[in-house]
């Protein structure tokens, strides 16, 4: 059985740019593109940021960042409908979310 080594005995024939742009064109491939809710799922991240809201109960936000999906955990302490973005809190730490960016919320 031939034990090749594949790419690796290649290597030396790439010059640092190349290997470079293919690095970074694989992590573009890895990246997805944002969902486009419909209103029914709107309403729903309403209703659970609202009881969040009003109830001080934990909840997992989803949210789209440059092709990546985060979570974030907490309880949602300001929502500010005039510059669209709320306020999750979580062990005395506040992180600010663009509405926007939301692509689900549960109860957690």
């Amino acid at each position: 059985m031939l034990r090749d080594r594949g790419l690796k005995k290649w290597q030396g024939f790439f010059m640092h740019e190349h290997t470079g742009l293919l690095q970074m064109d694989a992590q573009e491939d890895k990246k997805i593109a944002k969902p486009v809710l419909d209103q029914q799922e709107l309403e729903e991240i309403g209703i659970v940021v609202m009881e969040s809201l009003h109830y001080t109960l934990d909840i997992k936000v989803t949210v789209w960042q440059n092709g990546y999906f985060m979570n974030h955990l907490g309880i949602v302490n300001k929502l500010d409908y005039l510059m669209k973005y709320i306020v999750l809190e979580k062990d005395d730490e506040s992180i600010k979310i663009m509405i926007v960016d939301i692509t689900a919320v549960e109860r957690y």
